[in-house]
C-alpha cells in the first residue's frame, strides 16, 4: 500500500463531518467521484460492491480512487 493511501485512508478514519466537507469543498471532482468519494469514504462500501453498482470495472473504480487521492493529498 503507498504511502498517499496510507496518508488518506488515516485522514478518513479519524476525520469527523467537518473535516470531510471541508475536504470535499476545496477538491473538484465529477459526478461519478463524488458518488465513488461517498461510497468508498463515507459508507465505506468496497471496490467490488461500488463497481456491480456503477455498471462499470473494478479496476475503473481503483484508477477513479487514484485520481480522487491525487486531489486529497495536498490539503491533507
Amino acid at each position: 500500500m503507498s504511502t498517499d493511501v496510507k496518508a488518506v485512508n488515516s485522514f478518513f478514519a479519524g476525520a469527523n463531518k467537518a473535516d470531510v466537507d471541508g475536504v470535499k469543498e476545496k477538491i473538484i471532482l465529477s459526478d461519478r467521484q463524488g458518488t465513488i468519494f461517498d461510497m468508498f469514504y463515507l459508507q465505506k462500501k468496497d471496490i467490488n460492491f461500488i463497481a456491480d453498482t456503477l455498471f462499470v470495472s473494478p479496476a475503473v473504480i481503483s484508477r477513479e480512487l487514484k485520481r480522487i487521492r491525487d486531489k486529497i493529498m495536498p490539503i491533507i
